[in-house]
């Protein structure tokens, strides 16, 4: 097989991803904080943004930022050979939603590209996969991407359906142009 940079294709855009999430939980404070009424609860818009969902069988936008944040960590330990970080799953607020975002850009920060780089033949499986596996190269390309990047969408979309003042370039983020 040809080599691939995986960690070129897969860690710096996670990363990008990851802050750009991070910015959206500002603008769901921001969205709350305005339609926060004297006579409720403390954040009780932002606990209902929190648990939103965009339809009932799927999982509301606090376990979408808890996903992304495990695809990452789980990439960046998974396609360097080394242990997967172990996070609660207990984030009931914003400001734990940004630790974990930012816990989990630290960690993917302090893999290595070169533990990365040339590892498309490492064999990968997942506890739900039933003792199957991908090579590095498949599980980057064929789930890794497409799973991260459906939690990130959620996670925004649940946003947008909810009134949220966030477009396109919130989820995209600055581009490098010249």
């Amino acid at each position: 097989m040809e080599k691939t940079n995986l960690y070129s294709v897969s860690i710096p855009p996670m990363i990008k991803a990851l802050e750009n999430l991070s910015g959206l939980l500002d603008k769901l404070v921001a969205h709350a904080d305005s339609k926060q009424q004297s006579w409720q609860q403390p954040k009780m818009q932002e606990n209902a943004l929190l648990n939103s969902t965009l339809i009932s069988d799927q999982f509301p936008f606090i376990t979408q930022v808890r996903i992304a944040c495990d695809n990452a960590k789980g990439a960046a330990a998974r396609l360097s050979e080394i242990e997967v970080p172990k996070y609660e799953d207990n984030e009931t607020t914003v400001d734990e939603l940004k630790a974990r975002i930012q816990k989990t850009i630290a960690f993917v920060k302090s893999v290595k590209p070169e533990k990365i780089i040339g590892n498309e033949d490492v064999l990968i499986s997942l506890m739900y996969w039933e003792g199957k596996s991908l090579n590095g190269f498949e599980y980057v390309t064929e789930y890794l991407l497409p799973n991260f990047y459906f939690h990130v969408t959620t996670a925004y979309s649940i946003l947008r359906a909810n009134g949220v003042n966030v477009g396109k370039s919130d989820f995209v983020g600055e581009l490098p142009l010249k």
